[in-house]
């Protein structure tokens, strides 16, 4: 016998008094302290024998699911909304030594056993305090299949560089689950993932799975129709009151493993039912779902019996462990690689804005400057394409000369058109990552560039930290651009590549044009023929108005950050007014560049958010919108522009005071606002649909 195995088998006699100390270390949390104090013993039993068990079948077996459970009781222990982030990192950080402490002292006598605790130990603590580059958090609502994927998926993401910080809902009651849901309705969150059925999520399918039920065949017909309305009605309402991304299972009939001859013959015999249930609630959730998707919201669709592949639901239903609160399953592990490209999309990719590709043996096969010919690779092109359409523009940066770099696409494929910026030369690939930032007024943080070197992508990691690089030949990679593009919107006009053509030729015309003196400005933006279109955000403008919002930094006056929950609200009171301005000109259009929300409070009309697109810098926009919003003001009432300074809001920090107003506690007054105008340069053709303050108002549905 090795002596792992034999530091297996003494951890396992030595379970009761491990899992009391290790209980011990817990007993002043909180959330702990009552049950502790009510029955240390039995707390231990539920608690933390489990851990033991967990190490002694890791440093037995080398098995990393062992690993990944016992960082998953770690996450579900420090998971305490009634602490701060200070407190918890304290709290990891002395329960995770004195846990290395206690199984170490155990294993005294057995140099290897301790050295393996220790290098487990390292990982654990990396796996659970190390910093990440990003935070998601996410919503889980479902069985305790969740409590087993957090276990699989947290350290696989650490990987990533992404910190989950998950939130649960896990009751069987369907009401008590809605309760819970209302109760987080102003929360954010980046994801929600929903698991209706598995493993008995529902008590409607529970009953399902009991033996005793085959008694009652009209019963489970009711039964299996009750589960899917339920399932249903939580769906309706995670869609109808969160923003973020939807993650739903389409379920299979996935049972766990039972060892009693009754318990096996009921599984058989129910499984048709239970069938039949997880058909009607797949076959349900996929038509809503692509009725939601049309609508602009992001349901996207897990199918359990795919994820489960090969091994099928019968093995995805095998027990890994079992104890009394702990009994993970092999479809935790099975689902937990889905989960993680899921988070990492939402974490690292779903708020960039561009990809920058190399081409030879990126896009295609070969290098294409020998004249030797090239083979497509037409499966990588498809989800950058797919990307394009869903508004993330393409850019190239490759080794290569620019005459040689070209090729003629056949119709629907990815062709030179495609790319807004292309930096096709010999220069060092972080300068030419500079060049097109530049070009199209990006940062480095909206950036990902793919390519098949690796000294090409450590360049500009080291150069451009916030960039994120891609191995070009990792199929990982274009699998996580395919499920990016299945995470954004779909939305008519979505695509911005005419947006930065027209762009390019607006600013060709006005370098060529340009001159020092102002009546040449002035002559020059008037043959731009700059229109501005001012009016009422309408129920199908709300997506895009809180869109915007959430993604301007330079010139947003509050830093302000919202949900479409909340502008729905605000463009149905009677007494807010949410305003949108679309801008073109000569070139085309620039589509909606501004939003300002204005409401009467304390009497005077606040301008709470006021937002305008980087693309229009320069051009006086922001004053005309401001004049339009003015004109709400009511005789005698002043006009109160809140500023809260933020790390990237400078460029809008004058806007207020060149405007007329002045200095006011939280921001900028303008007393008497009906009373002038504010100035707007006479380039701009303003057309306008807002109402006179006292004429009546019909709100757009929403």
């Amino acid at each position: 016998m090795s002596d792992l195995e034999k530091a297996a088998g003494l951890l396992r006699s030595r379970r009761d008094a491990i899992g009391a100390k290790l209980a011990a270390l817990v007993s002043g949390w909180g959330k702990y302290a009552a049950p502790y104090a009510a029955d240390p013993a039995g707390f231990a039993q539920t608690e933390t024998h489990a851990l033991v068990d967990y190490i002694a079948l890791l440093i037995e077996t080398g098995d990393e699911n062992f690993r990944h459970l016992y960082i998953g009781e770690k996450a579900k222990q420090f998971h305490d909304l009634s602490i701060d982030a200070e407190e918890k990192r304290a709290r990891e950080a002395v329960l995770l030594a004195g846990e290395r402490e206690i199984f170490t002292a155990e294993l005294n006598a057995l140099p290897a056993a301790r050295r393996a605790i220790d290098a487990a130990f390292d990982v654990i603590e990396h796996a659970l305090t190390a910093e990440a580059v990003a935070e998601v958090k996410a919503l889980f609502v479902g069985d305790c299949l969740y409590l087993d994927v957090i276990s699989f998926l947290t350290a696989p993401a650490l990987t990533d560089g992404v910190r989950l910080r998950p939130r649960f809902i896990t009751s069987h009651d369907a009401v008590e689950i809605k309760s819970q849901i209302g109760k987080l309705a102003d929360e954010r969150f980046d994801v929600i993932f929903y698991s209706p059925f598995t493993y008995a999520m529902l008590s409607d399918y529970a009953a399902l799975q009991r033996p005793r039920a085959l008694a009652s065949p009209g019963k489970m017909a009711g039964d299996v129709r009750s589960a899917v309305a339920a399932a249903l009605d939580i769906f309706d309402l995670l869609a109808d009151l969160f923003d973020c991304p939807i993650v739903a299972h389409a379920p299979a009939p996935i049972l766990r493993e039972e060892s009693g001859l009754v318990q096996r013959l009921g599984a058989i015999g129910t499984r048709s039912f239970r069938k039949r249930a997880c058909t009607q609630l797949g076959t349900a959730l996929r038509t809503r779902a692509a009725q939601r998707n049309d609508k602009g919201q992001v349901v996207h669709i897990l199918d359990e019996a795919e994820m489960a592949g090969p091994a099928g639901i019968v093995a995805a239903g095998r027990y890994l462990a079992r104890f009394d609160l702990q009994h993970p399953a092999m479809f935790g592990a099975m689902i937990a690689p889905f989960y993680r490209d899921i988070v990492m999309v939402v974490g690292r990719l779903l708020k960039r804005k561009l990809i920058a590709c190399d081409l030879d043996n990126t896009l295609w096969h070969g290098v294409i400057g020998e004249g030797l010919g090239v083979t497509q690779h037409y499966d990588r092109q498809a989800p950058l394409l797919r990307l394009k359409a869903r508004g993330v523009v393409l850019a190239i940066n490759s080794k290569n000369d620019p005459a040689k770099a070209v090729w003629e696409a056949e119709a629907g494929r990815l062709s030179l058109d495609d790319f807004v910026s292309r930096q096709i030369n010999w220069d060092p690939k972080p300068m030419n990552m500079r060049r097109i930032a530049q070009h199209l007024n990006l940062k480095e943080k909206d950036f990902v560039f793919i390519d098949d070197r690796a000294d090409e992508r450590a360049m500009v990691e080291e150069q451009l930290p916030a960039t994120l690089a891609l191995d070009a030949l990792d199929p990982r990679s274009w699998r996580l651009f395919d499920l990016w593009a299945d995470l954004l919107p779909a939305k008519p006009g979505a695509d911005r590549t005419e947006f930065y053509r027209q762009r390019d030729a607006r600013q060709a015309f006005i370098a060529v044009e340009a001159e020092t003196g102002e009546q040449e400005r002035r002559a020059m933006f008037s043959q731009l023929g700059l229109t501005l279109k001012i009016r009422e955000a309408g129920a199908g403008d709300l997506d895009r108005v809180a869109d915007l919002i959430n993604r301007t930094n330079q010139f947003n006056m509050t830093g302000a950050r919202v949900t479409k929950r909340q502008v729905e609200e605000l463009a149905a009171r009677e007494d807010a007014w949410v305003l949108i301005a679309d801008a073109s000109d000569r070139f085309g259009s620039m589509g909606t560049i501004s939003v300002l929300i204005a409401e009467r409070d304390k009497g005077r009309l606040t301008v709470p958010i006021y937002v305008l697109s980087c693309r229009v810098f320069g051009y006086g926009m922001e004053f005309a919108i401001l004049e339009e919003a003015r004109k709400l003001a009511v005789p005698g009432q002043a006009m109160f522009g809140p500023l809260a300074e933020t790390p990237f809001n400078q460029p809008c920090r004058e806007v207020y005071p060149d405007a007329g107003f002045v200095p006011a506690e939280g921001g900028w007054l303008r007393e008497n606002a009906e009373r002038a105008p504010i100035a707007v340069e006479s380039w701009l053709m303003i057309d306008s649909t807002i109402p006179a303050p006292d004429a009546a108002r019909r709100h757009a549905p929403v």
